[in-house]
């Protein structure tokens, strides 16, 4: 007995042995496809979903799309802190499913943009878990979003509370949304129509589409708000949205306060708060939107009257980033943004120039700037720290008007100074410029300027006059709010 005994445990020893060889074997391997497949897209559908505790919604989710989808296509599901079984679920569907399990402390919006990054497809897919789709969807969407070249976003119409994209059905029972779908989903592109606004439960893009307009600001408290802020990126570079009105999808949920459901505050805080925290937000971030849609018409005509396409005049949202400030991706290095272009910087030489810190932007906003011949530069000290810019070099010119009440403000010499004023000066409403060579760039709010460090800059107090004989071009937005390595 004592023998056997021995033995078993020996085995046990063995098995375990092996278990952990074979795990670190096939991570290897998984690691060598991995960088092997980077980068590398093939011609079909990404669909994404992000997830938190919904594994009921998520497993008819799947199974819908497995139904229904005959598209070529993957499955990404994005799960961040479940605590049903959600994740046994995942690992269970790991040939037909790609996943990414992510910490209990990301949100929502950082798993979206987690999903938005793996995705390999040459379009995407947006979906919400509460989403059943139908026979036929996804090829309606296609065939509407695939229909004209300026097209770059597309959603269906649904049972649920979504605005102009909910239709009247003639079921109750969500068991009789599919022969509805059977006899509704079929080709119409009359019943096709543009339209400035989509929802966000589920959306259909073009790849070069986010590559253009960025990953979701997770600095928004709720995912409409966010896909709001996204949408809105959207329309400022001239790309067309559109309701598929022949693509039906049932919608799980009846309640509207539902439709975003994922956990964006604390409990303590109510619906009400973060509807009026994330408002604040969107609104602080862009100001008035409809006066900024309205300029960037006005700025896009032509002499005979007729609107060009923005779409050509601004390649993507880093378009409409400053000029000559520093920025930073997820890989540490550090760059120089250009008209039409970004230099990459090796480091730099403390020559009594101006200390600023590079802004941190997504990867996408880099690789959508043409990279420019670098400048020679040595390295000093950690990117972490502030960067020395040589006075050789093209340094941000700002500027703005000067304020009836500056003697309140006897000196911009600090960049605790130059914060209080630049809060004044758009209290008061003027805005705060980067000029160059007969041209100005108005920072489009406040925000904007304090995200993008206009305090640490030296500021130029100019009369009315002269400000006014600048040439205004495109506003300057600030960039997403990103948490993650993207």
């Amino acid at each position: 007995m004592k023998r056997l005994s021995i033995q078993r445990k020996h085995s046990k020893r063995l098995g375990k042995k092996g278990y952990w060889a074979g795990h670190k074997r096939g991570q290897e391997q998984g690691c060598r496809l991995g960088q092997a497949s980077f980068g590398k897209v093939f011609e079909g559908v990404s669909i994404i979903i992000p997830s938190c505790n919904q594994l009921h919604q998520l497993r008819a989710c799947i199974h819908c799309i497995e139904e229904h989808t005959i598209h070529p296509h993957e499955i990404i599901v994005v799960d961040y802190g479940s605590t049903d079984g959600t994740r046994t679920y995942l690992l269970r569907k790991s040939i037909a499913v790609r996943y990414a399990l992510l910490k209990k402390d990301v949100r929502m919006l950082g798993s979206l943009n987690q999903g938005l990054m793996m995705a390999k497809g040459t379009t995407i897919a947006v979906l919400d878990p509460h989403v059943m789709v139908t026979p036929g969807w996804l090829d309606r969407l296609l065939e509407c979003l695939y229909s004209d070249p300026r097209m770059g976003v597309v959603g269906p119409v649904t049972n649920g509370p979504f605005g102009e994209q909910q239709i009247e059905v003639p079921y109750i029972n969500e068991n009789e949304a599919y022969p509805f779908a059977l006899t509704y989903n079929i080709s119409n592109p009359a019943a096709w129509r543009e339209t400035e606004s989509l929802a966000g439960f589920c959306l259909l893009l073009r790849r070069e589409t986010l590559e253009k307009t960025g990953y979701w600001d997770e600095g928004c408290h709720s995912g409409q708000e966010a896909t709001a802020d996204w949408l809105l990126r959207v329309r400022l570079l001239g790309i067309r949205m559109a309701i598929a009105g022949d693509a039906f999808i049932h919608y799980a949920e009846s309640d509207r306060d539902t439709a975003y459901r994922f956990p964006q505050m604390t409990v303590k805080n109510g619906p009400m708060e973060e509807s009026s925290q994330n408002r604040s937000f969107f609104v602080q971030k862009w100001g008035d939107i409809n006066k900024l849609l309205s300029s960037q018409k006005l700025a896009a005509a032509e002499p005979d009257g007729q609107v060009s396409s923005s779409k050509e005049r601004h390649v993507s949202a880093a378009s409409f980033y400053p000029v000559g400030v520093l920025v930073q991706g997820p890989s540490g290095a550090v760059f120089r943004l250009e008209r039409g272009g970004r230099r990459f910087l090796d480091g730099v030489r403390a020559a009594g120039g101006e200390y600023v810190t590079p802004v941190r932007i997504s990867q996408i906003d880099l690789l959508a700037l043409p990279r420019v011949p670098k400048l020679e530069a040595t390295v000093s000290g950690g990117v972490e720290a502030p960067v020395a810019v040589s006075t050789e070099e093209s340094i941000p010119v700002l500027a703005a008007s000067e304020l009836e009440n500056m003697s309140m403000f006897p000196t911009l010499n600090t960049p605790a100074q130059c914060k209080q004023w630049i809060e004044v000066l758009y209290a008061e409403g003027s805005q705060l410029y980067q000029i160059g060579d007969g041209w100005k760039r108005p920072f489009l709010t406040s925000y904007a300027a304090m995200i993008w460090r206009a305090a640490d800059y030296r500021i130029r107090l100019l009369s009315p006059g002269d400000l006014s004989i600048l040439v205004e071009e495109q506003p300057i937005i600030a960039p997403p709010v990103l948490q993650g390595h993207l």
